[in-house]
């Protein structure tokens, strides 16, 4: 069944910072060694290893101390920290998609006319566990 993209929640480091977020997105990526040989119509591959990342955006709260500001900011540099997914929000028979993540990008923006953004690159360390919300 389709699911609202409104429900969807993020923590991060054992934060809550869905009622931040506007935009979590999840990517996989596989790596893989071409395998063609000469005369072939068709290419040939092997699979690799598999990777992921996230990127965050969502609105600014200075005010917060449990705000992306103050839990992004402290984990610029640190160790592997815990995160999880959930697309359609952490509800029974919905997914989640937990991982270990380090930060890689860590981005303010502050427009004339509009209001103040954040934005987060998150590159998984590991495996990613696809799971059901029980």
């Amino acid at each position: 069944m389709f699911r609202h993209g409104r429900f969807s929640e993020i923590t991060v480091a054992g934060a809550d910072l869905s009622d931040f977020c506007n935009s979590a997105d999840l990517s996989i990526d596989v790596d893989t060694a071409d395998t063609t040989t000469f005369q072939q119509t068709w290419k040939t591959a092997l699979t690799g290893a598999a990777g992921g990342k996230v990127e965050l955006k969502g609105d600014y709260d200075p005010t917060e101390t449990t705000g992306p500001a103050d839990v992004l900011s402290a984990l610029i540099g640190a160790d592997p920290f815990a995160v999880t997914v959930y697309p359609g929000g952490n509800v029974q028979g919905q997914g989640s998609r937990a991982f270990n993540a380090i930060l890689t990008n860590y981005g303010e923006s502050s427009p004339v006319g509009g209001v103040v953004t954040f934005s987060a690159s998150l590159m998984v360390t590991g495996a990613v566990t696809f799971d059901t919300v029980a």
